[in-house]
């Protein structure tokens, strides 16, 4: 029975979350290649009903979709997982971007113009000296989404570029220097750190690619905190090389939040 004085649940609001909340559990699963179990609740806090007890507690809708056991939810170690893929894909993405923009190489007034005066570097194939081609930097579905039209006057926005364009883009376009330990290695951290920003954007490429080629999507609460600690220090070394701030807050931000959908529903 709901009580009288709290605001009656809306049938269709919560049909329509509990349709999103399944939506994106089913691209997680589809992500991690398993067929995974789940249960799905939603959570109304505005709205509170009286339990089997007499007291009032906020309502909750229990959902066991069609085709899952209710009984097995996704376990702690793929949330880790997925938590740390979100992180980097999100956070980690946005600060490339920003470290793309900031260094534009001269004389050009803006990254785009930069990237079309690389486009032949960028795209054309090379021949060793022994008769073997090598491919180009930017693989024909990158070339398609850098160069939306074949002559090369519009470069699409950085907002539609990944982790790996970008870092080939920084690599090969930016003024950003690499490592002391060159492009494609992990940078030193004994007997002191690299805090570049070349080592910044190595050690995101790297993080990205051991989360994303996991064999079974599972991570350990230790390890999670390691990676964890490790991204932080990583947009650190970022927000001190740029002299913005922003991008630890908004990690923070989403570690919380994602905790908190895990433990709710």
């Amino acid at each position: 029975m709901v009580v009288d004085e709290f605001k009656i649940p809306d049938a269709k609001l919560c049909t329509r979350v509990r349709k999103f909340i399944t939506l994106n559990l089913s691209k997680i699963t589809s992500y991690l290649g398993q067929n995974l179990t789940y249960e799905s609740c939603i959570w109304w806090p505005q709205s509170k009903v009286v339990s089997e007890d007499g007291s009032v507690v906020p309502f909750q809708m229990w959902c066991a979709d069609e085709g899952h056991d209710s009984d097995a939810p996704i376990m702690p170690e793929h949330m880790n997982h997925a938590r740390l893929y979100v992180a980097l894909v999100t956070v980690c993405t946005n600060a490339l971007r920003e470290i793309l923009l900031i260094h534009v190489p001269e004389p050009h007034t803006n990254i785009y113009q930069a990237i079309r005066a690389k486009k032949a570097d960028l795209t054309k194939k090379t021949q060793h000296r022994r008769g073997q081609w090598h491919n180009a930097l930017l693989l024909p579905d990158q070339c398609h989404v850098v160069f939306q039209n074949p002559f090369g006057r519009y470069v699409a926005s950085v907002d539609q570029f990944d982790i790996s364009l970008l870092y080939i883009l920084i690599r090969h376009v930016s003024t950003v220097s690499a490592s002391v330990m060159d492009w494609g290695n992990d940078p030193i951290e004994h007997p002191f750190r690299d805090r570049c920003l070349g080592a910044s954007v190595e050690r995101i490429r790297i993080y990205r690619n051991k989360i994303s080629h996991s064999m079974d999507g599972k991570i350990t609460q230790h390890d999670f905190d390691d990676y964890w600690n490790k991204i932080d220090a990583v947009l650190d070394d970022i927000e001190q090389s740029l002299g913005i701030q922003g991008f630890r807050a908004q990690i923070e931000k989403q570690r919380r939040q994602v905790i908190s959908i895990y433990e709710t529903c």
